[in-house]
């Protein structure tokens, strides 16, 4: 696949609950932070139990999320969800899906698959020079949680 068109880029991350309040300009300045990531199929992308150091969008594919456990010392895999195209692994509607820090479920390629990968430090790297994005972000949280500011 060609390297993802910056139009494409900006629809898919404009696409997601918690950064569609960014202004055009921010969201300029966001897109190159998403770096491209291809992903054979059965790959692990995420594991539980590791810090969030990132987040993706994904292009194409995808995705099993799973979450492990230990019964009656027997390893068990629950399937949780299906992830697919124009979704994201590690992102909710308010931002960032693991108030802890710790991912909470692993997440395993079914196809192969194109992402967009955010890292967290870059991200706060952007937040701190668009301060409007951090009160924006806890706005959309409160008023989808039903609060008032």
């Amino acid at each position: 696949m060609d390297k993802l068109d910056v139009g494409l880029k900006k629809r898919l991350i404009r696409a997601q609950p918690c950064f569609s309040i960014l202004t055009e300009q921010e969201l300029d300045e966001l897109e190159p932070l998403f770096i491209e990531k291809h992903i054979p199929e059965g790959e692990v992308i995420v594991n539980e139990g590791d810090f969030v150091d990132s987040v993706y969008l994904i292009v194409k594919g995808t995705a099993d999320v799973r979450h492990v456990s230990i019964e009656n010392n027997t390893t068990k895999i629950d399937s949780l969800a299906t992830l697919e195209s124009g979704g994201a692994i590690g992102l909710n509607e308010s931002g960032f899906y693991s108030l802890s820090g710790v991912r909470t479920a692993t997440v395993v390629a079914k196809s192969d698959m194109v992402l967009l990968r955010l890292s967290v430090a870059a991200f706060h790297g952007f937040t701190l020079m668009n301060s409007h994005v951090n009160e924006a972000m806890r706005k959309y949280a409160r008023d989808l949680l039903g609060m008032k500011s």
